[in-house]
């Protein structure tokens, strides 16, 4: 049978590998809470990037309505610039043969002709005519509004805080 002195012993030696086994285990309780706060941040970060990209696709989709009716306008005023370019034209060449036919023929109604044009020169001057009204207004696009992902802060728990049980 073992003395007492022997079951002492082996209390104490089973006492010390329990301490050991204790701190080992506190050792694995700090890398877990050090490995679940850095992949939290990982997870914080990889939130604000998909926030950004986010944001970043809808002021590309804002940006691209914009330029297709940039692009739009710009072919319907070349259009009808081209178009009204042949009718002035034709409206300057047939005016002037006109006008010189009616001199010709009417010289004192074109000396009246050209004191009224002098006259009206003159009020044009002190009260000009009202503008025709613009033809193109502008078609408002989606805002994207203005990003405001969260700040992410790179830190991790000192071993032994927060530690998850």
């Amino acid at each position: 049978m073992p003395s007492a002195g022997d079951f002492f012993n082996e209390v104490k030696a089973t006492n010390h590998r329990l301490d050991t086994l204790i701190a080992s285990t506190d050792g694995v309780r700090n890398s877990v809470d050090i490995v679940a706060a850095k992949i939290d941040q990982e997870i914080a970060i990889e939130s604000t990037i998909r926030d950004a990209v986010i944001h970043q696709i809808k002021q590309n989709e804002t940006i691209i309505c914009l330029l297709k009716q940039i692009a739009d306008s710009t072919c319907r005023s070349l259009n009808e610039a081209h178009v009204q370019t042949g009718l002035q034209h034709t409206i300057r060449d047939s005016t002037t043969t006109l006008a010189d036919l009616y001199a010709m023929t009417h010289a004192e109604a074109a000396l009246i002709r050209e004191r009224e044009r002098a006259l009206k020169a003159q009020i044009e001057a002190c009260c000009p005519p009202k503008l025709p009204e613009a033809a193109c207004h502008p078609t408002p696009c989606p805002d994207a509004g203005s990003f405001a992902g969260p700040a992410v802060i790179l830190t991790h728990s000192p071993p032994g805080k927060g530690r998850r049980n």
